[in-house]
């Protein structure tokens, strides 16, 4: 009887990994009036990540900062440098932890059961879930360490459960998007930390702007799956955005590093967390858009 399951879990992989790189369809246009009013919603939810990238009227400019650093001297700069250093440390910790429940889950074969899920359910369980873990870790104070990490390993879990049908594409294509995705982030991160002034931190309403329309058009994929346009923004406009928005969290975790009087790397690091991840996944989604057309 093993000859049949592999079969059939063969052909399902087939089904799954076409449903994952399928591109390029055509379907019915959708009706003026909801064209219309995706087209509000989505310049609505701009507004609201636009509001909340803006900088704070206590932000302080890079001149003023560079004389802390030249008052602090060697001790000041040795905070700053074990500040970024653990922000950074966490960062590889919460990677290393969703790559590794995402191969066990896979080896489990718990990729067809996500896979086969509702897509809006298993959305809406998946943006719930990402809330509620992320409240718990802003909400809870880095000198609770204990609590504070039972959240993230709950979040890092969360996404690494999300990321399980990934395996479909095959383990070549997802080590290649992995080391891309390595080369991408590490560049645009030290390209931003090495940047003289706050170029990218002041840039936070026009990616908020972005973000809602790179969501709105994601989400509109569920009710449009075969949307060329609404693809190519989710995905390529996509995979820009949260490339800026690497270097965006960069300086942002620079700039808490100078600044705070209490600083917190578990929640310095979540924001590039996010969108490393969300980069990988669009970097595999290309990669295996160019292995179809071959």
């Amino acid at each position: 009887m093993s000859w049949i399951s592999n079969r059939r879990m063969a052909s399902v992989s087939h089904k799954i990994g076409k449903r994952f790189q399928s591109m390029g369809a055509t379907v019915a246009k959708a009706p003026t009036g909801v064209k219309l009013l995706g087209g509000t919603a989505a310049l609505g939810l701009g507004a609201l990540c636009a509001s909340g990238y803006m900088q704070k009227a206590s932000y302080v400019d890079p001149r003023h900062r560079s004389m802390l650093r030249q008052y602090g001297g060697n001790t000041y700069a040795q905070m700053i440098r074990g500040r970024v250093a653990k922000t950074y440390g966490f960062l590889a910790g919460s990677l290393g932890m969703t790559a590794a429940v995402a191969v066990a889950g896979y080896r489990k074969g718990w990729a067809i059961k996500v896979a086969s899920m509702n897509p809006m359910v298993l959305c809406g369980c998946s943006i719930l879930g990402c809330m509620v873990t992320m409240a718990g870790i802003r909400s809870t104070p880095y000198e609770n360490l204990p609590v504070k990490l039972a959240w993230l390993g709950g979040l890092n879990t969360l996404m690494g459960v999300s990321l399980i049908p990934l395996g479909f594409l095959g383990g070549p294509l997802i080590s290649q998007a992995a080391m891309i995705t390595a080369c991408v982030v590490g560049s645009l991160s030290a390209a931003a930390a090495c940047a003289p002034g706050d170029e990218f931190l002041s840039m936070g309403p026009m990616l908020g702007c972005g973000l809602g329309v790179v969501i709105a058009a994601s989400l509109g994929q569920m009710f449009f799956p075969a949307s060329s346009l609404l693809h190519n923004v989710a995905l390529y406009g996509g995979l820009g955005i949260f490339g800026l928005f690497i270097c965006y969290d960069t300086q942002k975790i620079l700039y808490h590093a100078q600044m705070d009087d209490q600083f917190d790397p578990i929640d310095r690091q979540i924001g590039i967390y996010m969108h490393t991840l969300n980069i990988f996944i669009r970097i595999a989604q290309v990669l295996a858009m160019g292995g179809r057309k071959k």
